[in-house]
């Protein structure tokens, strides 16, 4: 019988099939349109966010479940599981972790959950769940199910593109500045997660220049690894995502790679033509945490 259960938010982009195969709770985001408040990924869809960006120049605002959100999740898996380990994007992003510590204290339950700041976003998270939900099916020990998180947490990296700053500057969370430089110039950033935060570090020319530049970027740090777990998720862009895939691949010693489309809330904010590479680098332990049959 599993003991322990994983809880993470929509915005960690897992896709469904790895959430139903190892248990992982997923808990909605909201995004915010015209004053109404749409789950992430039950009430809106994708492909709804890009044709209202594209057409009505639609700008959208997240926000994170409510403490009561929390509540509901945590009351009816504490009553099953032992313990529960509940990952989220970062702190410094979202105030997700900030509901779920809130739930946790009014339910009086410190010593059943334990809340888990991946310091990402996207599949960063996602990858931390996955871990985290194969540990939890081969039963192993609660602390060395965060060591391992924590060992994520540490090696994980991110480079991505995408075709404009606009959404995300409207969103807070890059500066304004960096999307003046970038709409003045057609030049197209190059996006990474350090300590919690995207920034911008680095330019490239052209749409083609910066996909190099984050395949060269990836190689440059994770071809020398032993063991490496590695996911590529884009909006609109999935061709361009395969081509990549196929150029990294043969070059990094992979134990288990995804594709995927980002889920509507990180879509939101970042509009079509997003691709993230996130990659991180094992040990022996982990290896067999990626290996999903």
């Amino acid at each position: 019988m599993i003991k322990y259960a994983v809880v993470t938010d929509s915005a960690s982009d897992i896709p469904k099939e790895y959430a139903d195969k190892l248990g992982i709770n997923i808990i909605p985001i909201y995004i915010n349109y015209e004053g109404k408040a749409y789950r992430d990924r039950i009430d809106i869809d994708a492909e709804t966010i890009y044709k209202l960006q594209k057409e009505k120049n639609a700008v959208f605002k997240s926000s994170s479940p409510s403490p009561f959100d929390f509540v509901k999740i945590y009351k009816g898996l504490i009553k099953n599981y032992e313990k529960v380990i509940s990952i989220h994007i970062s702190s410094k992003l979202s105030a997700v972790i900030k509901a779920a510590t809130v739930a946790r204290n009014y339910l009086n339950i410190e010593n059943k959950v334990e809340i888990f700041d991946s310091l990402s976003g996207s599949m960063g998270t996602g990858l931390m769940a996955i871990a985290a939900g194969k540990a939890c099916t081969i039963e192993m020990d609660f602390k060395d199910i965060l060591l391992n998180l924590e060992f994520l947490r540490k090696n994980m990296k991110l480079f991505g593109t995408i075709n404009t700053l606009k959404y995300l500057s409207r969103s807070g969370r890059v500066p304004e500045i960096a999307n003046i430089i970038t709409s003045a110039t057609r030049i197209k950033p190059i996006l990474g997660i350090s300590d919690g935060i995207v920034k911008m570090i680095g330019i490239a020319v052209s749409r083609f220049g910066s996909l190099m530049e984050i395949t060269k970027r990836t190689l440059q740090n994770f071809k020398d690894e032993k063991w490496v777990a590695g996911a590529i998720i884009h909006s609109l862009s999935f061709e361009e995502s395969k081509k990549i895939m196929l150029k990294i691949q043969p070059k990094i010693n992979f134990v288990n790679t995804i594709i995927t489309e980002c889920t509507p809330v990180v879509g939101a904010h970042t509009g079509p033509g997003l691709i993230g590479i996130i990659i991180c680098k094992l040990n022996d332990e982990l290896r067999d945490l990626f290996i999903i049959k």
